[in-house]
């Protein structure tokens, strides 16, 4: 029932064992403007049914619409944008072929595909946050500034031992 690296680090007395956390990605895409909203959705299926037919699993997709574009792409001003989140086990792998697939569909305008934080990362990353600030005022504490009557109190000391020399 658990996976042997498990009971062999159970078995050496490891108290945490560190599950290597799979790596989440998000597929963005724009498609052609001049298909058919049955064709869109076929081709997000097929992104989807591409992904998960790698072993990979769809976390979360967003139904492509039709939006102005901020600038032509292939001499289209309009497109379908839509995305699609999602994790693989062999990333890179998967992602070359993904790559190579969307490259040779005619119906994606343009594509781009991101490492998006887990939310194990995103902890991580909050974590090491509110440390760094703990850390801060911790020494801001600790760098004591001296008040006005202190200063002239160093001043006449500094004074003394100078007149001494």
């Amino acid at each position: 029932e658990y996976p042997l690296v498990a009971l062999l680090a159970l078995s050496a007395g490891l108290k945490t064992i560190c599950m290597k956390e799979p790596q989440n990605y998000e597929l963005a895409f724009h498609l052609n403007p001049n298909l058919e909203e049955s064709k869109v959705q076929e081709t997000k299926q097929a992104l989807e049914k591409s992904i998960t037919g790698r072993n990979g699993n769809v976390l979360f997709s967003r139904e492509p619409e039709k939006i102005h574009l901020s600038y032509p792409i292939k001499h289209n001003d309009f497109a379908f944008f839509g995305y699609i989140q999602f994790t693989v086990e062999n990333p890179e792998e998967v992602l070359k072929e993904l790559n190579d697939e969307l490259k040779l569909n005619n119906d994606v305008l343009r594509y781009l595909v991101v490492k998006v934080p887990s939310a194990g990362q995103r902890r991580e990353a909050v974590l090491k946050q509110v440390k760094a600030k703990e850390r801060a005022e911790r020494r801001a504490r600790e760098e004591k500034v001296a008040t006005p009557e202190e200063a002239k109190e160093m001043e006449k000391k500094l004074e003394d031992i100078l007149g001494n020399l």
